[in-house]
């Protein structure tokens, strides 16, 4: 059954007592299917006013026409005619009804209920955090809105978006997505293991859709022992990969196959993935079985589930080894020269992998 038949049903009473409680229980919790019914049922109030109004008249020139006859005329007590005031009605409920029905098709699209027309389009996966701003104030020091009184924790400005990065190598160097950052005035990362920390922007290819940052300050880095290195060989359609990344607050975990060795349009800097991926993965990074790094996660078609791209790591430090900065170029190969996870469980090489995984959290100034 098509959404809009759901809504319809529902408006209607036509739905028994436990389809009902399936679709109440449903509004609750998907906030997309709660704000395209909203929006339907704007729609259909618009639509059923409209007829009223529309009946109401009829009525009015039945009666009308019975006391003074057909070729009696209506003059109006307002300086603008019966027939403007019509039109105007008329053009009232036929523009929300238009705005409706796009916004209820939008909202229907982006919760991928509205897969038959979907966009094949490749969506960029940063999570945007919606209606908020950042003032001048938000980027200063810290972007702390509080301040810490023994025990109690700071309280944060919230970021514009949020996505996903991992350590590069030891050095404090870390890599994410460039759409991630575009704009941004300030750029910060967290995770369980590091306080929120400020980053400076070092490299961006923008074509590749990577950029690299480093940690600012090098004490918050200078134990670190990334445990992953980076796979530069041939890997083949069917291998087992996984994804790590910050969808939401708490980092997230997905599993699939490589399902093609070239991504959207046949791009072959990218991998193509059976992995669910959402809004705030882009950054992160898509490992093989052993644990080696392959690809960063750089996003998916528009309506299409359980399908992501990456791009491939032997492309971005093919880009690294083209900089003409030696000294840049030194630092940013300086990569861990041991690979500690390809002997260990899954969820053995997660708990190594979690500390370089990091929440990206981006400010801008509007």
């Amino acid at each position: 059954m098509r959404p809009i038949d759901l809504f319809d049903n529902y408006l209607n009473k036509k739905l028994n007592v436990n389809e009902v409680i399936d679709f109440e229980n449903q509004l609750r919790s998907d906030a997309n299917f709660a704000k395209a019914f909203e929006q339907h049922k704007t729609l259909v109030e618009a639509l059923n006013d409209n007829e009223k109004r529309n009946s109401f008249k009829n009525k009015l020139k039945a009666i009308h026409s019975q006391a003074f006859g057909n070729d009696a005329k209506i003059i109006s007590i307002k300086e603008e005619t019966t027939a403007k005031r019509y039109v105007k009605g008329f053009a009232y409920a036929a523009s929300v009804a238009v705005i409706a029905v796009l916004s209820t098709v939008a909202v229907l699209s982006t919760g991928g209920y509205l897969l038959k027309q979907q966009s094949n389009q490749i969506t960029d996966l940063m999570r945007e955090m919606i209606d908020l701003k950042a003032s001048s104030e938000a980027v200063s020091v810290a972007i702390v809105e509080g301040i810490t009184k023994g025990n109690q924790k700071a309280v944060y400005a919230p970021a514009n978006l949020e996505g996903s990065a991992f350590a590069l190598n030891n050095k404090g160097y870390i890599i994410t997505s460039s759409h991630m950052i575009k704009g941004a005035d300030s750029v910060f990362v967290q995770n369980k293991s590091l306080e929120r920390t400020l980053t400076e922007v070092v490299f961006i290819n923008t074509k590749l859709d990577i950029a690299i940052l480093k940690i600012v300050n090098s004490n918050a880095t200078k134990a670190w022992d990334v445990p992953f290195s980076f796979n530069d060989k041939a890997t083949d359609v069917g291998e087992k990969v996984y994804t790590l990344g910050y969808p939401r607050k708490d980092m997230v975990y997905g599993e699939g196959s490589l399902s093609s060795l070239s991504g959207y349009s046949n791009d072959t800097t990218m991998y193509q993935i059976s992995i669910p991926v959402n809004p705030g993965n882009s950054g992160g990074p898509l490992l093989n079985d052993q644990g080696n790094v392959i690809g960063v996660i750089r996003g998916k078609i528009t309506g299409a589930e359980a399908t992501g791209f990456a791009i491939k790591s032997n492309e971005i430090f093919g880009i690294i080894s083209g900089l003409a900065n030696d000294s840049v170029k030194a630092e940013l190969l300086n990569l861990p020269k041991k690979q500690t996870l390809k002997t260990l469980k899954r969820t053995e090489q997660i708990k190594r992998i979690n500390p370089y995984v990091f929440n990206v959290l981006v400010y801008k100034i509007d």
